[in-house]
């Protein structure tokens, strides 16, 4: 694929969370740190959209899911360390490449329309329309986009001034925000940005099991305040490469169970959040914020599969009317599975306390509408 110079990879000689957890900047600290800002000034800074900019940024996830069949490449987002390059030159025009050993795939969004260069397949597919639902992707881990998303769930959530810090040679200022939701597992949600531009550079979620340890954070490594060229936002085909076109529900793997009953009305005390947009069979949002969950639909084989998976992974049995189930708890997100139905099995996931999520998985339906 063409497009600018690389950026230097040097980094990731050093060792696995050292400088990204720390944040550390020079010995003594010569260099300053951002200035102590209004902590609402920086979330509306934050919520009013990212600058133009390129850079290369990695994320950390320590939150200790089981496999789960089907969404091996979800859960190592959130299990593992990703590397990924970004270039924005607006809301509507940006590119985000995941970074791998083996090569890189890469996302493309230009005005509504998004395409994806997989290297290792030699393919460019692009996607038409969208869903209002889908799973994690790693464009989602850019500090700008994490930070966007997690501030715009917690809006009316309180905010607190925390210390500044230096970040990819920028002296950032940071805040808080502490969801006051007693049953979500989010203790805290800290960002810090570039005080001139607004640009978030750093992002750390902790959950309430230990508010000191971040369980998920990212951070620019490198980063340039400049818009990229336009044909770095242009996907440009190899000679040999395959062109494919594909709808983004078909796109929707483990999401997309056509055969699925409709998701309840309300569950755990939370009604069913309206979507828009292309409807995925069985899929169901409830609640919000980050005290919401979703459910998902799952084949009874793979539902079987992740109850044996969560067993022996230290899960914990839910006694439901039908079935079986399983809950597996990590610091930030629970899973539920359950499965040994006619008709398939159910996952709910949310970053909501176990015990939302085992009310919910014994209200759901023993079987499907006739």
């Amino acid at each position: 694929m063409g497009g600018p110079p690389r950026f230097s990879r040097r980094w990731v000689l050093v060792a696995a969370g050292a400088a990204a957890l720390l944040g550390a900047g020079p010995a003594g600290g010569l260099l300053p740190v951002g200035p102590d800002l209004p902590a609402e000034d920086l979330r509306a800074r934050v919520l009013a959209g990212p600058p133009p900019f390129t850079g290369l940024a990695r994320s950390t996830g320590r939150l200790g899911l089981p496999e789960i069949p089907q969404l091996q490449s979800t859960t190592a987002l959130l299990t593992s360390t990703t590397t990924v390059r970004s270039y924005r030159a607006g809301p509507d025009r940006w590119r985000v490449d995941e970074l791998t050993p083996a090569g890189e795939r890469d996302t493309y969004h230009r005005d509504g329309v998004e395409y994806v260069w997989d290297f290792g397949a030699n393919q460019l597919t692009t996607v038409s329309g969208s869903t209002p639902v889908r799973l994690p992707r790693p464009a989602d881990l850019d500090p700008p986009e994490l930070a966007r998303r997690l501030v715009g769930l917690t809006r009316s959530d309180p905010v607190s001034t925390i210390p500044g810090r230096r970040i990819a040679g920028i002296g950032a200022s940071g805040f808080r925000v502490t969801p006051g939701d007693p049953d979500t597992t989010v203790a805290r949600i800290d960002v810090w940005l570039d005080p001139d531009s607004g640009l978030p550079l750093r992002v750390e979620v902790a959950g309430r099991t230990d508010p000191g340890l971040p369980v998920l954070f990212t951070e620019f490594q490198e980063v340039s305040l400049t818009a990229p060229d336009d044909r770095t936002l242009t996907p440009a085909l190899p000679p040999d490469a395959d062109a494919v076109t594909a709808d983004a529900t078909d796109l929707a793997g483990a999401l997309r169970q056509l055969d699925a009953p409709d998701p309840p009305p309300r569950l755990a005390g939370r009604a069913l959040v309206p979507l828009g947009g292309a409807a995925l069979p069985g899929v169901g949002l409830y609640g919000s914020g980050v005290s919401g969950f979703a459910l998902v639909p799952a084949s009874r084989g793979i539902a079987d599969r992740v109850i044996e998976g969560a067993a022996m992974a230290g899960g914990v049995t839910v006694e439901v009317p039908v079935g079986r189930a399983v809950r597996v708890s990590s610091p930030l997100l629970t899973v539920v599975a359950r499965g040994g139905i006619r008709r398939g099995g159910r996952l709910l996931v949310g970053t909501v306390a176990p015990a939302v999520l085992e009310q919910a998985v014994r209200e759901l339906p023993t079987r499907a509408r006739t």
